[in-house]
């Protein structure tokens, strides 16, 4: 993003930050209202959270003078002032800092209950450092009233700034062109708990306040995040309301209007504390079938595989639905069982099929019901047509995400007559699974430089761009060509024009990380992609590369050769053709530039 849109940012957070804070306090001094949340504070660390760390002095720079006047302003004596400004700031960045070591990224969500105790423990950190650098400048006050405000600002942080930051991440939505979406559901059901809250608040002589932690459950698994910071936002709101006037918001029990305000922030944070943590189960549920999915893709290919090896090999597959007691029996099984091809066997059938009546099929099975590797066994059955048949069988286990076996696999050979085909059947299908890996490297990989080619290289390049997007994470494209490759070839032939691709391939190859992708994507050009990489880490990688082509190997007969470099940082909305783009440009910098240098795209 670039530096004047962190400006912008900057400058937004600030007048919010002015505009809340005047309207929080005068709802609390002209209409005598409690202050449950301290709106300003999630403010302030969602604008911290949201910029990048490098541009944060740029952040503080326009928010601390605009704070400041609004304490003036507010009526706080000036050296006051400056502590409570400082005092904002410092609270803000260490929050911020805390919580994006935590979470993993800028605009991430907490996705395992270790992530939400270090959310908790991040706000509750950056309120103490702030209540210690204010403490000596606030007028005399209790414990509960340090307490009230501690609690105000904690759940402003908790609540309000992924609240911000999700609002942040609707109107880039909108920005991108993407249509708005109401979501009617979600909003008569935050009507409904805050009606819920009115009553738990204010019916007498009976507390209902647990029906708030069954409603903020049920929003939880229903809607998300998103619907837990709106829950609490609807609490808070009701029980503000019902504060206004200096009155006691709480009248199912007999307190003070502070303890009462105590009471309810305590409540607020309990919600918090439960329902966060089903949100980020929820989450890695979904992240869990996502794999799941893949791995059935998987399996499907790995099925058409077996297709190939049963048409070659003589092997026939089954599989058994331990939940529904279905079968599945492939044609050439039930050819090697001796069944007619209509033939719809069950388990039933099986077993009459077997001199033990399928003691030791049982046994095998039952014996293996844990293991996650296939296992095999040799097995006799008895064939209507052939009689007594040996079928060498392997079974592999199904489980699903609670790791309950539900489903068997199994492929089966018959070895009766013809043991000694076993090594022959082993090398067909060695073969026809080499043949399968062979045909796609080659579909895959430059037959020049046995790199990825550009078929590939896209196809990984538009992966690792889903990745980033979803997880904020990470990813530099770099393109580098040969400076000066058509002289070369002029001047010593293109056998050594290819040979010096070959040498950059493998400079190239040398530098990369292990889970980085190199790949060749036509004549000299080469594209390096780098996941979880900052830019300053990635520019060094792109220097040191830029190096090593420049000292080239050591005895190599080759013309000395240096190249180009470009690169480019992922951006949010950003997709592969979008970030080779802005890498490419900066490539054809370099170019212009006088070549043999790394430019980076702005």
């Amino acid at each position: 993003m670039p530096i004047w849109q962190h400006l912008r940012v900057a400058l937004v957070a600030a007048l919010a930050w002015a505009l809340l804070a005047a309207g929080s306090l005068a709802m609390v001094n002209s209409a005598g209202a409690a202050l449950l949340i301290w709106v300003p504070a999630g403010v302030v660390v969602a604008a911290f959270r949201f910029t990048p760390r490098q541009h944060w002095p740029v952040l503080a720079a326009l928010l601390l003078p605009l704070i400041y006047i609004t304490m003036i302003l507010l009526g706080s004596e000036a050296i006051a002032s400056i502590a409570f400004t400082i005092s904002a700031l410092a609270q803000a960045a260490i929050c911020a800092l805390i919580s994006v070591r935590i979470l993993g990224g800028r605009t991430a969500l907490p996705r395992s209950a270790r992530q939400v105790v270090g959310l908790f423990g991040a706000a509750v950190t950056g309120c103490l450092a702030g209540a210690m650098i204010a403490l000596p400048f606030r007028a005399e006050q209790t414990f509960a009233e340090f307490a009230y405000l501690f609690l105000a600002n904690v759940l402003g942080i908790l609540i309000i700034t992924p609240m911000v930051l999700h609002v942040g991440g609707i109107i880039l939505r909108i920005r991108r062109g993407r249509a708005l979406e109401f979501d009617r559901e979600m909003t008569l059901a935050l009507l409904a708990c805050g009606s819920l809250c009115f009553l738990a608040l204010r019916v007498e002589g009976i507390s209902l306040m647990p029906l708030l932690v069954a409603a903020m459950v049920a929003m939880a698994v229903r809607f998300g995040h998103a619907a837990i910071y709106l829950t609490l936002i609807s609490y808070a709101a009701v029980a503000t309301v019902l504060s206004l006037g200096g009155e006691n918001p709480v009248a199912f029990i007999s307190v003070t209007r502070d303890q009462g305000v105590l009471l309810i922030q305590s409540w607020l944070l309990t919600l918090l504390a439960t329902a966060l943590p089903i949100a980020a189960m929820l989450m890695k549920w979904q992240d869990m079938q996502f794999e799941l999915i893949r791995r059935n893709s998987g399996m499907h290919e790995n099925l058409m595989m077996l297709d190939l090896s049963e048409q070659m090999a003589g092997i026939g597959r089954w599989r058994m639905d331990l939940v529904t007691g279905e079968q599945e029996w492939s044609q050439r099984m039930l050819e090697i069982s001796g069944l007619p091809d209509h033939f719809e066997p069950n388990f039933d059938d099986l077993r009459e099929l077997l001199p033990d009546k399928g003691l030791e099929l049982i046994g095998h099975l039952a014996r293996n019901r844990r293991a996650r590797e296939p296992f095999t066994f040799d097995y006799k059955v008895n064939s209507p047509e052939k009689g007594e048949r040996i079928l060498r069988i392997s079974v592999l286990n199904e489980f699903d995400i609670t790791g309950r076996r539900i489903a068997l696999f199994g492929i089966a050979m018959d070895v009766t007559e013809q043991v000694h085909r076993v090594q022959a059947l082993d090398l067909a299908r060695g073969q026809a699974m080499r043949l399968a890996a062979e045909a796609q490297k080659l579909a895959n990989t430059d037959p020049l430089t046995n790199l990825p080619n550009r078929r590939c290289t896209f196809g990984r390049l538009e992966s690792m761009v889903a990745v980033a997007a979803k997880h904020d994470s990470a990813l530099t494209a770099i393109m580098f060509d040969i400076d000066h490759f058509k002289s070369i070839n002029d001047q010593h032939g293109h056998q050594t024009g290819d040979e010096v691709i070959v040498q950059v391939a493998e400079l190239a190859r040398r530098q990369a990380r292990q889970a980085d992708v190199v790949g060749r994507i036509g004549g000299e050009e080469f594209v390096w992609l780098l996941a979880g990489v900052d830019a300053r880490r990635a520019r060094s990688l792109a220097e040191r590369l830029r190096q090593a082509v420049e000292s080239g190997i050591e005895g190599s007969p080759l013309p000395n050769v240096t190249i180009s470099v470009g690169m480019a940082q992922f951006r949010a909305g950003d997709d592969g053709d979008e970030l080779l783009a802005r890498a490419d440009a900066a490539l054809y910098e370099a170019k212009e530039a006088g070549r043999n240098q790394v430019r980076r795209a702005a």
